[in-house]
């Protein structure tokens, strides 16, 4: 090897002189040093058993100055305890063997500073034993590879977490780059639907990708394709510009009825991050909860809340297009047939009627359930009356079809209201008010028929309306009065009590009071209604004792409304002290529609407490309804009415009063007292008489009166026919209580 080659067989950065050969020398380094230095390597040359030489760069690295003279010693020392022996080693193998040597270790420079160092060397040339070599502070060359590895290795680990994340998260991942080509997608996203794999190709373009979906029906039933290419195009367009906008955030309804939820973000190099989540389970349960919330129990029919969103939505007067309408419709008797069958055959005839509504309207339709045996339909397509007069008879005829409730064979009855829409002025509120009058006319028609909402009705809605204003005002002024009505024993002629009737003196003539006792009701004026009455009855009665007359007991109807007030117990018992009537002189009447109200229980308390307190109670109108006879025994009542219907077909009917003599011997039978309404001829007091009723009120005995009025008829009367002895009007028969 040439004298001017490097250690390693490396060239020396210096002219060799061919045919000349040199040893190399510490004169010869010295002359290349400011080469050497400019390459920041530093170089040494060592002769065995001699000096080390070391150029300034050397010494730099090493830390040390100008004047320092090494030896091999002291340059060993530099390294690091555990490197020592190394550099040793390497040096001890080139002296004997000749072997070169390129080593990286690390030194303590003489101000305590560690370097990674690059030391190299090999034999002289020369028949000398000597060594020479270079030596490279790496520090930095270290440094870097140190931080590149680092790096590497945090963007492997990155990189491993991040396609664990992908491959992880239970959600479908696709990115597309700025020209939207598929450059990520994760097997979920390719495993969303069948089939989707083959279509999540990398490089492919986002709007080909979406294309070649619809035509696979993977969009169903949003698009298919099927649909014309104009449409299916027009979905594309919108989904890419959905996908395009930051923030997008949809739920698409798939094929088999699955729901996959779509965002997309738009990173800050552009690239288009989406992720599908499967939602189907989070939908189908809020569809669920919806139903729910929508839907009728019972029925599986619409519920109010639902009915009241569509009378929102329907047209407006001047809208083209038909019409159509809303029905209300009550199931009527509905409690007799709980009360009879049982609460099972109830819920049975609700779901029967509500199926049958479903059968009678078309899908665009709308059947739902209220509350109870309410029930209503939003009709359309009925523009005349004649197309809504045909579809209340189809309807009707469908449910009252007889149907199997248990055991038993029923023919339901319902009374409807109609009313049609668009109407001018006519909001959802006033169309529901229209149906809901047209039902009570239905009702107060005899039930079981159908009212359609017109002109002439409406005209009685306002009427009442007024009328309702004016009872309102009435109850504040002495425009209502009692009216008492003698009931007169059969046996003897005496006069066995009087009953309390509503009269109203308005505008200079007295209001029926068919009119305005129904309206009270309605209004929910009952109750000061009931209460202005057994005040006047009260006074009026007072009187008559006072007078020393015997009216033998006072007979005050009471309606549902009075009895469930939580004080109407208390304002009995206060009125009848203040009049100083005894209690045991009061009949409470209630009819048999009082005793099929829901809050019967509540109602049954409150009897039982007026009967505690000493107050008979009589069925008013008894045989009308529908209350079950169970009610005469679970009740504490005292005295049945025959209505005054029975009564008048003693004369007219060929069975010379059945019903009224079925009705006098069923109550004689439970051992209650039995009085009849509506007497106007003698022919009838003799056949009542004659079956064994024990009282008669009507015409023939007398009209109701004013309370001065009826005072001065009972004097008269006890002049003509004597006054009742008190033992027989203590005699008054009381049923123990139950």
């Amino acid at each position: 090897m040439s004298d001017s080659s490097w250690p390693g067989g490396e060239r020396l950065p210096f002219p060799s002189f061919p045919g000349r050969p040199r040893a190399l020398s510490p004169r010869l380094l010295a002359a290349a040093e400011p080469i050497l230095q400019v390459a920041g390597i530093g170089a040494w040359y060592y002769r065995e058993g001699g000096d080390l030489w070391w150029s300034a760069e050397t010494r730099r690295i090493h830390g040390v100055p100008a004047g320092f003279t090494p030896d091999l010693t002291s340059a060993i020392a530099f390294y690091l305890p555990e490197h020592r022996p190394v550099i040793a080693a390497a040096v001890e193998e080139a002296l004997r063997t000749g072997r070169p040597w390129d080593v990286e270790l690390c030194i303590c420079r003489a101000d305590g500073e560690r370097r990674q160092v690059r030391a190299r060397g090999r034999p002289a040339d020369g028949a000398s034993r000597a060594l020479i070599g270079t030596f490279e502070d790496i520090t930095a060359r270290h440094e870097a590879a140190a931080r590149a590895a680092r790096e590497l290795e945090l963007r492997t680990r990155t990189e491993t977490l991040l396609r664990d994340v992908i491959a992880g998260i239970p959600a479908a991942l696709s990115v597309y780059d700025g020209d939207e080509r598929l450059i990520l997608v994760n097997d979920e996203y390719r495993d969303l639907l069948p089939g989707n794999r083959q279509f999540m190709v990398k490089g492919e373009r986002l709007a080909d990708i979406i294309s070649r979906k619809v035509l696979a029906n993977h969009y169903v039933p949003e698009v298919r394709a099927s649909d014309p290419p104009e449409v299916r195009q027009a979905w594309v367009a919108d989904y890419l510009r959905r996908h395009r906008t930051p923030g997008y955030n949809r739920v698409f309804h798939l094929r088999d009825d699955k729901f996959m939820q779509a965002s997309t973000a738009i990173s800050e190099s552009g690239n288009i991050v989406s992720i599908r989540t499967d939602v189907t389970p989070l939908m189908r349960a809020e569809r669920e909860l919806r139903r729910r919330a929508e839907e009728d129990a019972l029925t599986g029919l619409a519920n109010r809340d639902v009915l009241m969103q569509q009378l929102e939505q329907l047209p407006v007067a001047g809208s083209p297009g038909p019409g159509g309408v809303l029905v209300l419709l009550d199931v009527d008797f509905f409690k007799a047939v709980n009360d009879s069958l049982g609460h099972a055959a109830g819920d049975t005839l609700l779901r029967l009627i509500g199926r049958r509504l479903q059968r009678s309207i078309r899908a665009d339709d709308t059947a739902a359930r209220l509350s109870g045996d309410e029930f209503a339909l939003i009709v359309h397509g009925l523009p005349a009356p004649a197309d809504i007069q045909a579809f209340a008879l189809r309807m009707l005829a469908r449910l009252r079809r007889p149907m199997r409730l248990g055991a038993n064979r029923y023919a339901p009855s319902l009374s409807v209201g109609i009313a049609p829409f668009p109407a001018t002025g006519c909001g959802p509120r006033e169309l529901l008010a229209n149906a809901d009058a047209a039902l009570l006319e239905a009702k107060r028609q005899g039930r079981g028929r159908h009212v359609l909402f017109g002109a002439e009705l409406a005209e009685q809605v306002t009427r009442r309306s007024r009328l309702a204003d004016a009872l309102r005002q009435a109850l504040a002024r002495p425009e209502i009065r009692a009216a008492l009505q003698p009931q007169q024993r059969l046996v003897d002629g005496h006069v066995q009590g009087f009953e309390a009737l509503a009269r109203w003196w308005h505008d200079g003539a007295w209001v029926p009071p068919t009119e305005f006792v129904a309206l009270a009701e309605d209004v929910g004026l009952a109750q000061p209604l009931g209460h202005h009455v057994m005040e006047a009855a009260l006074a009026g009665f007072a009187a008559m004792l006072a007078a020393g007359l015997e009216p033998g007991h006072l007979a005050i109807n009471v309606t549902t409304a009075q009895l469930l007030a939580d004080d109407f117990v208390d304002t009995v018992r206060r009125s009848l002290a203040r009049h100083g009537v005894p209690p045991q002189r009061l009949e409470i009447e209630v009819t048999e529609t009082v005793l099929l109200d829901r809050s019967i229980a509540r109602i049954g308390q409150t009897l039982e407490a007026l009967r505690a307190m000493g107050c008979t109670l009589a069925m008013d109108d008894f045989g009308t309804g529908y209350a079950s006879l169970s009610h005469l025994t679970t009740f504490p009542v005292d005295r049945i009415k025959v209505d005054r219907s029975f009564t008048g077909a003693i004369d007219r009917d060929g069975d010379r009063g059945l019903i009224a003599r079925t009705l006098i011997q069923l109550g004689r039978g439970l051992g209650l007292g039995v009085i009849a309404e509506g007497v106007e001829t003698t022919s009838q007091r003799s056949f009542l008489q004659a079956h064994g009723c024990m009282a008669i009120q009507g015409f023939l005995v007398a009209r109701p009166m004013l309370p001065d009025e009826a005072l001065a008829w009972l004097a008269t009367h006890e002049g003509q026919h004597g006054k009742p002895c008190s033992a027989s009007v203590a005699r008054r028969r009381r049923r123990p209580a139950v």
